[in-house]
């Protein structure tokens, strides 16, 4: 019954927000408008905004009260780092779901980047051939991804990158030299399809730097297995 209290809190702030009455940045009301609005203790609604914070909707700010917020995307990556560490998840599923993300994004991006943005991507690609950092890899995908507008696939795209960004970190910086000429090469081939607005061909390059980090990811679980 208490869980059910809890979640009375939950919705009852998604109303608030579903009628305008709440926006992004807003304080919300008080634990006492709170309590006195649903019929509840207070102690159920303090349960309650711990439980929205715990998702990251709303930040406590300590003698100011509490705000709606946008942290979603955080609390996902750390989602995703427990599933990682408890098994539900594995990288190969990680970088499935970063694959098919990227490739909805190339399509969205062929038909609405402007020339400007491509050369952007050209400038991190420069910079990653001299750096080889998983900083420039990952400011490569997110710009992709960023072409692509869609607000929800970058979130989701942002909080995959985090929780592989030590193994692609590992894999820039130990990986084979034919590897990464192979990883450099197919970023290449994305921007120019990008430029000559070549969907399938851009597609197919988007595969082929995935099955390069697919056989990476194989290689360092066997290694690991065999320790």
């Amino acid at each position: 019954m208490e869980e059910e209290r809890c979640q009375d809190v939950c919705g009852y702030i998604r109303s608030l927000i579903a009628r305008g009455e709440l926006h992004l940045g807003d304080r919300l009301p008080t634990e006492r408008a709170l309590s006195q609005a649903l019929g509840v203790s207070r102690g159920t609604v303090r349960d309650g905004l711990r439980l929205l914070e715990s998702m990251g909707v709303l930040e406590s700010h300590q003698g100011s009260g509490n705000y709606l917020s946008n942290n979603m995307g955080h609390y996902l990556a750390q989602s995703l780092h427990f599933m990682l560490l408890l098994g539900e998840i594995d990288y190969a599923s990680i970088n499935r779901m970063r694959r098919a993300i990227e490739l909805q994004s190339f399509r969205i991006a062929v038909q609405a980047c402007s020339p400007a943005q491509i050369q952007s991507l050209w400038r991190i690609q420069d910079e990653m051939e001299r750096t080889r950092s998983a900083e420039t890899d990952e400011a490569f995908h997110a710009g992709l991804i960023e072409l692509g507008g869609d607000p929800l696939m970058r979130i989701i795209s942002d909080a995959l990158s985090d929780v592989i960004g030590r193994l692609i970190g590992q894999v820039l910086s130990h990986g084979a030299q034919e590897m990464l000429v192979q990883t450099m090469d197919s970023h290449r081939r994305i921007l120019e399809c990008l430029e000559q607005r070549r969907v399938e061909a851009g597609c197919a390059a988007i595969a082929r730097h995935y099955d390069i980090v697919d056989a990476e990811i194989a290689r360092w679980q066997a290694e690991r297995r065999n320790k």
